[in-house]
């Protein structure tokens, strides 16, 4: 188990498939607005609802999160599927650990991968549409966490992978998409094992038995 700033999680959880989970964050509720003018920006906000599929990760406080600055790099339209994927660069996320006295840290702060660091794809276009799903890549600049996920052990290197569906969706302002929705983080916790008192203690007397052995012999 690792604990930090009141956030526990489980590195050597099994999910429902039977394979080992890591760290992986479930948000069901996730709001966002993606741009449909210059610079196209998406931002939006959310709340992390699990940890490697436990709700009680974090006692008495809550984990939430904002995004933004992810901007516009190309759109390409799918007239016969009636898709427009688009893939931006840059961005940041900053998880907030917030508690019962109305303070809050910064749990992690991350920022886009290099390259293209968000893939969305949008189904319909104007007012009709349907679907809006997206994927991408972060890395950790810092907070409370940042020594457990900079692990470069996600894809092309990233510290963590993210996704995001869309359940409800405003597409009523030619400005902006809003929608809302679900999302995953996912991570690889880098953990330093930190040694039982008792096999302290058994080192510390194999030690002191080593040196008073020595000690005996150069006699």
């Amino acid at each position: 188990m690792v604990s930090v700033g009141g956030v526990t999680w489980d590195t050597a959880a099994i999910g429902q498939n039977g394979s080992p989970i890591d760290f992986t964050s479930r948000s069901d509720d996730v709001y966002q607005t993606i741009g449909n003018s210059s610079p196209y920006a998406v931002t939006g906000f959310g709340q992390i609802t699990r940890i490697n599929s436990s709700t009680g990760f974090c006692t008495n406080c809550t984990l939430t999160y904002e995004f933004g600055g992810f901007n516009l790099a190309n759109s390409t339209t799918d007239p016969d599927a009636d898709t427009t994927t688009r893939t931006y660069t840059g961005g940041w996320v900053n998880v907030y650990v917030n508690y019962l006295d109305n303070t809050r840290a910064l749990w992690l702060g991350l920022q886009g991968h290099a390259g293209t660091s968000l893939t969305g794809i949008i189904v319909g276009s104007g007012v009709d549409v349907v679907g809006v799903n997206g994927t991408g890549l972060l890395d950790v600049v810092n907070g409370l966490a940042a020594s457990y996920f900079d692990t470069n052990a996600m894809t092309r290197g990233a510290d963590f992978r993210f996704s995001t569906t869309a359940t409800t969706i405003d597409a009523s302002d030619p400005a902006a998409i809003k929608t809302s929705g679900s999302g995953t983080f996912t991570s690889q916790t880098q953990v330093t094992e930190v040694p039982e008192p008792a096999s302290v203690a058994l080192v510390g007397l194999g030690l002191l038995g080593l040196a008073a052995r020595r000690r005996k012999l150069a006699k």
